[in-house]
């Protein structure tokens, strides 16, 4: 059949009458119907048999509300002139875009410029939502993948190509005999799809894998970092159970690409969703359904919050900080370009930094702290009773000592014929009375007063010396200074950074061509779904990501493979024309306001806070400093007394 040129075709009412060819696959085209504004029609380019005219005329009879708000659901079988089944109507699919583009980082930019992560999630929601309506029909997917997935910029999500559905009529099973390998679950990996009846539990991995790639920002969950040895190809991954972000992860040896947020970053509910449609029980029959999802995407849009640094951002609210800043910190990547212009109740309010920086500026410095007792100031202090007891007896031997000394000299002096008898006696009865040893335990628990006493003087010190310190408050209006400057130069920093737009716009021009040109549609050899899943989980997407440095960094690609992808690379660029006469791209000028009203907003909330920050702050030292002084003094005086102590125990 020649779809170059209108057919004629006929359904159940006569002739319809067919218009402009919106599009064409392999498999056939799509054409307007004239005076039909809600349906098209699919004209297959070759004829089929009697049993695909059979499979759309039972999809025609399940057809419904449900189905039809979900899926371009075959509607009527159409016929050629001579009645050879040739192709169906089915209903009209407009303001839809290929879910790809919705998950990807860089094509969301343009596709969907309002698009965040609520969306995304709700997005998955609907995608569930549709899987679910099309599973309650008893129809299955089959070939689940994200060319048969589209979503408005109202997050409602059709299913296209619904002829490949697998469906039940009449007591006859009409297959989906295709499926592509990065959706397809590990038991019907390596498999042939011809006469494989597929279930609702098969679907459901593929729906946790598109749920995945919106929630991760266009991670595949099985394309992760290999950790023992040789390749780990992604099919390979998911027939082995290798589910990258799992908490069985390190017993895979796998882990997850780098900057790449945990799945922690989902709700609990969510996440353990994702466990079990990626484990062996999930393909035991236990996979969660389409419902499940629903309920536990639902509960997850629910559960997030604004970012207090990026307008842009929302995030799980139970986490301490938000995930997205720090994926975009680690890979210069924006990952959602919403603009969110934020506004105080009852309308806006114009920011007047003179009267915030005066107001800043009134907060008196607490001063230099005052000066603490010092040793000097103390002078010696008077062992305690208990250590005068401790040490008493030892000072009793060396009295002792002493007159035994007395003595023999006198008896030495006196009795010079028994010098010798005198000197020995005296150095025996010496040594009876002064030869006795310090108490250890005497000695042991004062030096550990000491210690003790010297630690905490040493604590409340280091807390005086740091948190009652006027240095505080001095930094903090240095920064607060430095924030007042960067806000008056936010001015001449627009015009730097629009001179040096100005100075790279080639670079911009080849980066926008470079970038239209997606890994995913291109045809590389060596390169399939799989390892471009694994390119796409590294932000490597497009002709413009493709460097040597980038490559190198992912699992699978040595020289053969990296060369193949420059080479590509340099295939596209040679088409680039450099065009003179353009200027600053829009949409990059837009970026840039964007980025500097952000940074606005920051400045004047860090700004605003200044103020009652400060005076808090000074509150807190002079308090600190009421409190500390005494005990300070205290601990002071109780070192000096412990080291008194300790000298008297001693002897």
């Amino acid at each position: 059949m020649n779809v170059r040129s209108q057919p004629q075709v006929t359904g159940n009412s006569g002739l319809v009458p067919l218009g402009a060819e919106l599009g064409r696959g392999g498999e056939g085209s799509v054409f307007d119907v004239v005076g039909r504004p809600d349906l098209v029609a699919k004209i297959y380019h070759h004829a089929i048999g009697g049993d695909k005219a059979m499979k759309i005329e039972a999809m025609a009879s399940m057809k419904n509300d449900d189905l039809r708000g979900v899926a371009a659901w075959p509607a009527e079988l159409l016929t050629t002139a001579r009645g050879a089944p040739c192709g169906f109507l089915m209903p009209r699919v407009t303001g839809h875009k290929d879910i790809h583009n919705l998950y990807s980082p860089r094509s969301r930019r343009t596709e969907f410029p309002n698009a965040d992560w609520r969306f995304l999630i709700r997005s998955a929601a609907n995608t569930a939502r549709a899987f679910a309506v099309v599973h309650e029909a008893g129809a299955v997917i089959g070939d689940v993948n994200h060319g048969g997935i589209a979503v408005s910029d109202k997050a409602t999500v059709k299913l296209i190509d619904c002829d490949s559905f697998q469906i039940a009529a009449h007591g006859t099973k009409f297959l989906c005999e295709v499926g592509v390998p990065t959706f397809t679950p590990p038991e019907l990996q390596g498999k042939s799809f011809r006469g494989l009846v597929r279930s609702a539990n098969h679907d459901n991995f593929g729906l946790a894998v598109l749920a995945f790639h919106l929630l991760f920002i266009g991670r595949h969950p099985f394309a992760g970092r290999y950790l023992g040895r040789g390749d780990m190809g992604l099919e390979q991954a998911i027939t082995e159970f290798r589910f990258a972000y799992g908490h069985t992860r390190a017993s895979v040896q796998m882990e997850p690409p780098p900057a790449v947020p945990p799945l922690e970053i989902s709700s609990q509910p969510v996440s353990l969703l994702f466990e079990r449609a990626f484990s062996q029980q999930g393909a035991s029959g236990l996979r969660p359904t389409a419902r499940e999802w629903v309920s536990a995407l639902d509960g997850l849009e629910k559960q997030t919050k604004q970012c207090s640094i990026n307008a842009s951002h929302h995030y799980l609210n139970t986490l301490g900080s938000c995930p997205w800043c720090h994926v975009e910190a680690a890979t210069g990547i924006v990952l959602f370009s919403v603009f969110v212009q934020r506004t105080q109740q009852g309308g806006t309010t114009q920011f007047d930094i003179r009267a915030v920086w005066a107001a800043i500026a009134t907060v008196p410095s607490p001063g230099p702290a005052p000066r603490r007792l010092n040793r000097d100031q103390i002078g010696t202090m008077q062992p305690s009773e208990e250590a005068r007891a401790a040490g008493g007896s030892r000072i009793l031997r060396r009295v002792g000592v002493i007159l035994v000394v007395l003595v023999t000299l006198f008896l030495m002096a006196a009795v010079p014929k028994g010098f010798l008898l005198w000197l020995l006696g005296g150095i025996g009865i010496g040594a009876a009375v002064g030869g006795k040893k310090e108490n250890p335990q005497a000695v042991a628990s004062f030096s550990s007063r000491q210690r003790t006493a010297e630690a905490q003087y040493r604590t409340i010190l280091t807390r005086w010396e740091n948190d009652a310190a006027e240095s505080r408050f001095i930094t903090r209006l240095r920064e607060l200074g430095h924030r007042r400057d960067e806000w008056n130069d936010l001015p001449q920093l627009r015009q730097r950074r629009f001179r040096m737009l100005e100075q790279e716009r080639e670079k911009a021009q080849l980066r926008r061509f470079l970038e239209a040109f997606d890994i995913e549609g291109a045809t590389i050899a060596g390169i399939g779904p799989g390892r471009k899943a694994m390119l796409a989980s590294y932000n490597v997407e497009t002709a413009w990501d493709v460097t040597d440095g980038n490559i190198r960094r992912v699992p699978g690609f040595g020289p053969a493979l990296t060369s193949k992808l420059i080479d590509w690379r340099c295939q596209v660029e040679r088409r680039f024309r450099y065009d003179q006469s353009q200027g600053v791209d829009p949409h990059d000028i837009a970026a840039l306001d964007r980025e500097l009203a952000d940074t606005k907003r920051k400045l004047e909330s860090a700004l605003l806070n200044g103020l009652p920050d400060l005076m808090r702050l000074r509150h807190e030292i002079t308090t600190l400093r009421v409190a500390l002084g005494p005990q300070l003094d205290e601990a002071l005086q109780q070192v000096v007394q412990a080291e008194a102590d300790l000298r008297a125990v001693k002897g």
